[in-house]
């Protein structure tokens, strides 16, 4: 008997049921109603054909006993349900096959001959890390009381025949490396390292002091956790101290073997340099045990390095790259019997962010110390610290940090670290300074007096102020009544200020007064103008962030079910009540004053891409929002942020930033906490150069206390490194108790 393709069997049978003519139509009445689309008939079991189709359907739906339910007889004799099950599924999982739509199977023609039939069919395997594997494959049907497939493994790939197996050797390719937007390596593949290893008994007494200040600076580790390393144990151990990279160790070879005691020793692996940038740059680690089924289905067998957080999670699907194999069948006694489907693996891509690493270098170092040099003033009551820079021109990030930090060397499995321990990650958890939260993005705080820049922008785009509006501070307010009386962070108060003076002078009653008149407008006048900057909602930046908050009457009867009232307006005019920010978020509402008006999506990635090669992903800078003032009103407030670091009479930040060698505009914070009796977290936020604004800065440290006292000589120190100009020492006050007050009550300045 001649073979015909099933499509033309099926199209003759239509044509024959319906009367249908080559240039003919339906008889009248006959037929679906126009717009109504005719049922699919169910495959015909009777025949062959319809056989088939039911149980490439079923296939199609992992409906495994109803295929089972269309074997001949003597083949449901041969294998048991549980057989056939095992046979399908085992297979489906050792070529990595999706889980949903996994398979697609069609009948292409059928030849029956008296009680025996043969149907060809075309199934396609979609697979992980084969992609997809095509067969053109026959089955054979018998009749006895019905039509039932005469099954075997064979009717999956033919070389699983006679009872072979498959199994899939996957080849994956190295993991790629992180640059930053220069091409210099932040995470290398194959980097080396030094550790730094010491002998107790050969330590010199008269330069231990000094050797130690140098071992912190090079590990990033505090001198009492070196020295408790070794301190106590035999004089001639070899201990070791941590790791350092080769390229870092090579700038100071010459002084680290000037001490007695010092020695080293050298290995490779996967390198995250010089502590830097950890938060932003991420870990690496073994697929969590809750997150397995997931990452299986995405082909992973289980037992990869994946990326846990930061650009090594964001970036996973580049990082990684994709996976090849080969599937090959062998005997049931083990032999080789031949390949089944192959695929060669695609290269992994790097990511070039838009850190710079020098930069980072700079900002890092500053921030670790200024908390060496307070250590006798503000550092033993402070709590953490972050710092970010931002591109006021595109949303780059050039530098962020979060401190205290954390090794990721250490939490890499295949990396043989003298830190690592069975409870080092669970010690990061229990750590009370939170070590693994990335306070640039993650720590939600109240920013006191920088939000003022978001109520001058209210009080000048609302029309209610301009920038000639006046008003007298005597440093008490009250008009609220006397029942609510509120004060200046001076005592007596600021005198007569024009708006802008307010803003530079940070003088609480004037915001306490825009508060209120924007308040008795519109309640919702701050909270609109605070969004327009970015505040209270993710930014959608590339590792893990929160929103913030920014309270407005619908939130407060949604989660407290009370009506706001003109006190809120008040206390949100000067930073306070509910609202919480992050570092991230006050940078770039700083850039967005610098730069004019434009809030742009921050965003870590500069483009992906293969070395050599034109990148696959670059990324364009974003334009987030346009803020809804004038030309002039935003200049108003630039100016005002000028004369914050010049003004010798009322700038906040002249005594620390005047002598500056470079023109920058800024705004400092002294929020308080909620914490009893804590100091308040210090603020300073700026951008640099005035005049034609490159970089936007945002500092803050927990319970550091005055903005201006602490957070802004970080900024400066920051700014003096960037730009090659002339580094002034850390404040003396900073080392002398009787002159720092870091407990201060000037709430606001």
């Amino acid at each position: 008997m001649k073979r015909l393709p099933l499509s033309l069997l099926v199209f003759a049978l239509l044509f024959t049921a319906c009367g249908l003519l080559p240039g003919g139509s339906d008889s009248p009445g006959v037929g679906p109603a126009v717009g109504e689309q005719p049922e699919s008939a169910a495959p015909d079991l009777s025949e062959p054909d319809g056989v088939v189709q039911t149980f490439l359907n079923a296939w199609m739906a992992g409906d495994y006993e109803g295929m089972y339910s269309l074997l001949s007889p003597n083949s449901q004799a041969e294998y048991s349900l549980e057989q056939f099950v095992d046979i399908y599924t085992s297979t489906a999982t050792t070529m990595t096959q999706f889980q949903n739509g996994g398979v697609e199977a069609s009948p292409q023609s059928v030849l029956e001959t008296g009680t025996t039939a043969q149907v060809a069919f075309h199934v396609v395997y979609h697979t992980q890390v084969l992609g997809d594997i095509e067969q053109d494959l026959e089955m054979q049907l018998v009749f006895g009381d019905r039509w039932g497939i005469a099954w075997t493994p064979a009717l999956i790939f033919p070389e699983l025949a006679g009872g072979n197996i498959l199994q899939l050797e996957v080849e994956t390719p190295a993991r790629a490396n992180i640059y930053d937007r220069n091409g210099l390596w932040m995470v290398s593949a194959n980097a080396s390292a030094l550790t730094l290893q010491i002998v107790p008994g050969e330590i010199s007494t008269a330069f231990e002091d000094q050797m130690l200040e140098f071992l912190s600076e090079l590990l990033r580790m505090s001198v009492a956790d070196i020295r408790q390393n070794y301190e106590g144990l035999p004089d001639d151990w070899l201990i070791s101290l941590g790791d350092v990279d080769l390229e870092t160790f090579n700038e100071v070879r010459n002084i680290y073997f000037s001490y007695p005691g010092l020695y080293v020793s050298e290995k490779t692996g996967r390198r995250y340099f010089n502590l830097l940038a950890p938060h932003v740059l991420g870990y690496t680690g073994f697929i969590p045990a809750e997150q397995l089924d997931a990452y299986k289905a995405q082909g992973y067998q289980g037992d990869e390095i994946v990326g846990l957080s930061g650009l090594e999670q964001w970036g996973e699907d580049y990082l990684s790259g994709t996976p090849g194999g080969v599937l090959s069948a062998y005997t049931s006694g083990g032999q080789y019997f031949g390949a089944v489907a192959q695929r060669d693996p695609q290269p992994s891509q790097s990511i070039y962010s838009t850190l710079d690493r020098d930069l980072q270098i700079i900002v890092q170092d500053a921030i670790e110390d200024a908390y060496r040099a307070s250590q006798d003033t503000w550092a033993p009551t402070a709590g953490g610290a972050a710092v970010v820079v931002v591109d006021v021109n595109s949303g780059d990030i050039l530098a962020m940090a979060s401190y205290p930090y954390f090794d990721p060397n250490v939490l890499h499995p295949y990396n043989d670290h003298p830190l690592r321990t069975d409870t080092y990650l669970t010690d990061m958890f229990s750590d009370p300074l939170r070590p693994l939260l990335n306070r640039a993005t993650q720590g939600q705080y109240p920013p006191g007096s920088i939000f003022k820049i978001v109520s001058i922008s209210t009080a000048l785009g609302s029309g209610l102020f301009d920038a000639n509006s006046l008003y007298t501070c005597t440093g008490t307010w009250t008009e609220l009544g006397t029942n609510n009386v509120r004060y200046d962070w001076l005592e007596g108060g600021h005198g007569t200020l024009t708006l802008p003076q307010g803003l530079t002078a940070s003088c609480n009653p004037w915001f306490y007064h825009i508060g209120l008149t924007t308040g008795r407008e519109d309640f919702n006048l701050l909270p609109r103008y605070a969004r327009e900057f970015g505040l209270g909602s993710e930014m959608n930046i590339e590792i893990a962030e929160e929103p913030g908050l920014i309270p407005d009457p619908d939130w407060l009867q949604q989660t407290e079910g009370a009506q706001w009232d003109v006190s809120d307006s008040v206390n949100m005019a000067i930073g306070q009540g509910a609202v919480l920010t992050t570092p991230l978020q006050i940078a770039m509402m700083v850039a967005t004053i610098a730069n004019g008006g434009t809030l742009y999506q921050p965003h870590l990635v500069d483009r992906v891409g293969l070395i050599g090669e034109d990148p696959s992903l670059v990324v364009e800078p974003t334009v987030l929002h346009r803020l809804s003032l004038s030309e002039g009103d935003i200049n108003t407030i630039r100016a005002a942020m000028r004369n914050v670091a010049i003004d010798p009479n009322i700038g906040t930040a002249q005594w620390r930033l005047g002598s500056l060698q470079i023109p920058v505009a800024g705004k400092t914070g002294t929020a308080q906490v909620s914490t009893p009796g804590a100091p308040p977290n210090a603020w300073f936020g700026g951008f640099v150069p005035y005049d034609d604004p490159e970089i936007a800065i945002a500092v803050v440290v927990e319970n550091g206390g005055q903005g201006s006292s602490v957070a802004a000589p970080i900024f400066r120190r920051i700014v003096e490194k960037y730009y090659g100009l002339s580094v002034l020492p850390y404040p003396d006050d900073w080392g002398d108790p009787e002159l720092f007050d870091f407990v201060s009550d000037e709430i606001g300045e």
